[in-house]
């Protein structure tokens, strides 16, 4: 992939926002020019799509080997660093996007996953096995110098603060923050149904996914301190809630959600009918499905870091500013 052609998409998105006061889609209304990129159930070699939030599918990325789990981007967003199964063990892994070269970082034999990049980009937060249960460490960006943060089995999602001092996480039905050294442990909340959580780009409040009264689950935030827990989506019927991340602009939370059908059945059967949605951070409006995305979202759902999308015309006008990516926009007006 080119991030060139990435930023002549977003050069194209601007264009288009000036010719008209606002974008419109799936009832929510749109005045950033985000993209979201997240793990396809059915990318076969190219299992990292690139979507905008009108469903145009942007650019496909190889990862290598295999498909994985999670991803995040680094804070440049000229790599992704991601979890893979190979030769029956996963494993992490750092991607150049620009390049598309791959480098592995875990050699230790054990289940080591969901990697989490550092918004300082020195370090990459991930669950391992490695002490016989599922506990968080930290290492370099190059896969050196690991440090073992927590003793707390069964720990999930591991998410970074905007100013890298902090690491949400959860463990037994409860969200954790600790410092970047595994220290000052404090429970935030009870998180029932938890998966993954994301912070506010301002770093005030944690998005994550828990169960509702009525069943399923749905997406709730809390402040850093504990207070002002707040439920920001209400589905009509249960669902499975997986994967929250907050928009670089703060407006928007994705998700990608599933339909519970009468009578229950597996996770994954639920989500092979998932589909991504979009709901707005202050009054809840959104939460219809972008349904390009149907079938596709497998777990992991980014969005694009607004450094990779960061565009000024004068760096622009020494790259060729239509290309596939132009293409892509043009199909989906």
């Amino acid at each position: 992939m080119s991030i060139k052609r990435i930023r002549s998409y977003v050069v194209f998105g601007i264009a288009l926002l000036l010719s008209s006061s606002l974008c419109v889609s799936n009832g929510w209304t749109e005045t950033d020019w985000d993209i979201l990129s997240f793990v396809s159930e059915k990318g076969g070699d190219s299992p990292i799509i690139l979507m905008n939030t009108q469903g145009a599918t942007l650019e496909r990325l190889e990862t290598h080997p295999g498909v994985p789990s999670q991803f995040t981007w680094s804070p440049n967003g000229r790599s992704i660093v991601y979890d893979s199964w190979q030769g029956g063990n996963f494993d992490i892994y750092v991607m150049d996007v620009e390049a598309n070269t791959h480098r592995q970082l875990t050699f230790d034999g054990n289940r080591d996953q969901s990697p989490a990049w550092a918004p300082n980009g020195k370090w990459i937060a991930f669950v391992s096995d490695r002490a016989g249960g599922r506990t968080i460490y930290r290492m370099d960006v190059n896969g050196e110098n690991v440090k073992q943060l927590t003793n707390k089995k069964d720990c999930r999602g591991p998410a970074w603060s905007p100013d890298s001092q902090w690491i949400a996480f959860s463990s037994e039905h409860s969200l954790f923050l600790m410092d970047a050294d595994g220290r000052r442990l404090r429970e935030l909340t009870w998180a029932k149904r938890f998966s993954e959580c994301s912070w506010s780009p301002d770093g005030k409040q944690i998005a994550f996914t828990s169960s509702p009264p009525n069943g399923g689950s749905e997406i709730f935030s809390i402040d850093v301190n504990g207070k002002n827990r707040r439920q920001l989506t209400w589905s009509d019927q249960p669902a499975v809630i997986w994967g929250p991340v907050w928009s670089p602009s703060g407006k928007w939370i994705a998700y990608i959600v599933g339909q519970i059908p009468i009578g229950g059945g597996p996770v994954d059967q639920i989500m092979t009918n998932g589909a991504i949605s979009v709901v707005n951070t202050v009054n809840g409006a959104g939460g219809k499905p972008i349904e390009a995305t149907r079938g596709l979202p497998k777990q992991s759902l980014q969005w694009v870091p607004k450094q990779l999308l960061s565009v000024s015309p004068s760096a622009e006008k020494q790259t060729t500013l239509w290309g596939k990516l132009k293409q892509a926009a043009d199909a989906s007006k």
